[in-house]
């Protein structure tokens, strides 16, 4: 049997291996990239395998470094939970947290029972805005954010990354075959308050599958995710949204996603002011999110539309 590895290698890699990116691995574990690259080396070295592929741009885990990762993750997560029911008078009182309207809506608000479970003594406030609020202001202990760019200054860990594809309802689906049988159907589109022209929209979604879309004009166009998901359950049109946030209704069999090509959207991080990152109530909220989005991404559901590896 080999020997377990240093503890601070384990470490590096379960942070890498969770953003895959040396960069913010470093960033949150208070480290330089070049100390971050050496305890990895370290490890690969003591193990004589190799974790990662090293492209020119991005990482790869290598078969081998996909099969350590969930024993590591779940490692650290229990360390941390172990840790925090020491000291279980700090895991009372009340979590305030903000997040967008539909993430709120399709996948926390059902999740949300299970933390319950495993800490009855802390309630949970949630606050649904798609506006981003002030810590100091609302009084908020944590934030779960859509963007890419999390804000340096603030302790910030990567829950899921996000895509969008077509949804419609069951009648409708039996109409659509092809990419091109939604160029016939009803389109309405989702542009939230901070949209850019960047963001995945219906011309780039048919551009991906190779049809010109440039001559698509949705029937409309609506400021809340929500609406777009009801718009599709309700008969009235396709809508292309987050696959996140269609994922209640799809796996409810209420809507369905006819093809099955996903653009990537921005990605969700759980976000919060440097000094209460420590603090046991969000600390064990953090290890259960993580928790809940790696079985989210490991579900069939998951498999389906997130592709693999891409973070």
């Amino acid at each position: 049997m080999k020997r377990l590895p240093p503890l601070t290698s384990l470490q590096a890699f379960e942070a890498v291996s969770r953003h895959m990116s040396i960069k913010l691995a470093a960033e949150e574990l208070l480290l330089t990239p070049t100390a971050i690259s050496h305890r990895l080396k370290t490890l690969e070295t003591q193990l004589d395998t190799q974790l990662f592929h090293r492209l020119t741009r991005s990482l790869k885990l290598t078969t081998e470094g996909a099969i350590l990762r969930p024993f590591v993750s779940d490692a650290f997560r229990n360390l941390n939970l172990g840790i925090a029911q020491l000291s279980t008078d700090e895991v009372e009182g009340e979590l305030v947290l903000t997040t967008t309207r539909s993430f709120a809506w399709s996948w926390l608000s059902p999740r949300l029972p299970k933390f319950s479970q495993l800490y009855p003594q802390l309630e949970v406030k949630v606050i649904a805005s798609d506006t981003v609020l002030d810590f100091a202001r609302f009084s908020v202990d944590v934030s779960i954010r859509y963007t890419d760019s999390p804000d340096p200054t603030e302790h910030a860990a990567w829950v899921l990354d996000d895509y969008v594809t077509p949804i419609c309802s069951r009648r409708l689906e039996k109409k659509i075959r092809t990419a091109e049988d939604l160029l016939a159907s009803d389109l309405v589109e989702y542009e939230w308050l901070g949209f850019r022209d960047g963001d995945p929209n219906w011309r780039a979604w048919f551009a991906s599958v190779g049809i010109d879309g440039s001559g698509i004009r949705p029937i409309a166009s609506f400021s809340d995710e929500i609406m777009c998901i009801e718009a599709a359950m309700d008969n009235r049109a396709a809508a292309l949204v987050s696959i996140i946030a269609a994922s209640r209704e799809i796996e409810r069999g209420r809507i369905a996603a006819p093809i099955p090509r996903v653009l990537k959207d921005r990605s969700y991080y759980l976000v919060c002011p440097m000094e209460r990152a420590q603090s046991a109530k969000v600390r064990v909220f953090q290890d259960w999110l993580l928790k809940e989005a790696d079985l989210f991404r490991d579900s069939p559901y998951g498999m389906k539309f997130i592709p693999q590896g891409q973070h």
